[in-house]
């Protein structure tokens, strides 16, 4: 139960009867559409600045879009503690959107397996096919190079305004997925590293916001990452600390293979 929870953190018109409203119905959404370009238009223009701009600064202060388009696989682990208990958490990514995620908590393991299609989630004996908008997420979150060019992904992007976090002024980027679940990044301003990001989550138990912040860019091979990484969401609260990164190690697809 302890593992489910802590992995909530890792992993969180109709028609009108008549002609006439029918056409009401249109022309309310044709002006809605109309306000939200205007909005988006007046606030990019405001500011003097995109949102893939902000990306694009983003991906200069942490080393360069080469540099980080170069890098095909990514291994980290991280140690914390949530609810009391240690913690240690085991990522490999691939290109292609692979992924392979390992928790453990004390002698309880989780593992979720993404091999670019198809999602598994192992809990002991138990194997749990991830579906529908988790699943979409998921390939989301296991695309590494996805800043590159997200709409390529289906996502859609805009800025959304200046926000302070943690007394630093940062750009809040709005990102909607496909099946219209909303992410907001913040960027700060001064540096240009992703400081605080806020994710919904779909879940059984309904929609949940899970919170991230970011801190301690460190350098990895000329490019920079967070080495912790606090989430919060309800009243749980998961503090991580990177032990280690290591990139371009050759990580075999083997390792991303769903059990059956």
């Amino acid at each position: 139960m302890i593992v489910k929870t802590i992995a909530c953190f890792i992993l969180l018109f109709s028609i009108s009867t008549t002609i006439n409203n029918y056409a009401n119905s249109l022309q309310d959404s044709v002006l809605s559409s109309k306000d939200s370009v205007l909005t988006e238009f007046s606030i990019e223009d405001s500011l003097g600045i995109t949102a893939h701009e902000v990306i694009d600064n983003y991906l200069k202060a942490i080393g360069g879009r080469d540099l980080f388009a170069e890098v095909e696989d990514r291994t980290t682990i991280m140690r914390g503690t949530a609810m009391g208990q240690s913690l240690t958490i085991l990522v490999k990514q691939k290109i292609h959107a692979k992924l392979y995620q390992e928790i453990k908590v004390g002698e309880m393991k989780q593992i979720v397996y993404f091999d670019g299609e198809r999602g598994m989630m192992v809990v002991g004996d138990n194997n749990i096919e991830i579906e529908k908008k988790e699943l979409e997420k998921l390939n989301i979150e296991a695309t590494m190079n996805l800043l590159l060019d997200p709409e390529a992904y289906g996502l859609k992007i805009s800025l959304k305004g200046i926000e302070q976090v943690d007394s630093s002024d940062c750009y809040i980027v709005k990102m909607v997925l496909p099946s219209g679940l909303r992410w907001h990044q913040y960027y700060s301003i001064k540096t240009g590293f992703k400081i605080k990001e806020t994710k919904e989550l779909h879940t059984e138990q309904g929609l949940f916001e899970q919170e991230s912040f970011y801190s301690d860019y460190r350098h990895v091979d000329s490019l920079k990452f967070p080495f912790k990484i606090v989430q919060n969401m309800g009243l749980q609260k998961l503090e991580l600390n990177v032990s280690s990164i290591k990139l371009n190690t050759g990580i075999n697809d083997d390792v991303f293979v769903i059990p059956e």
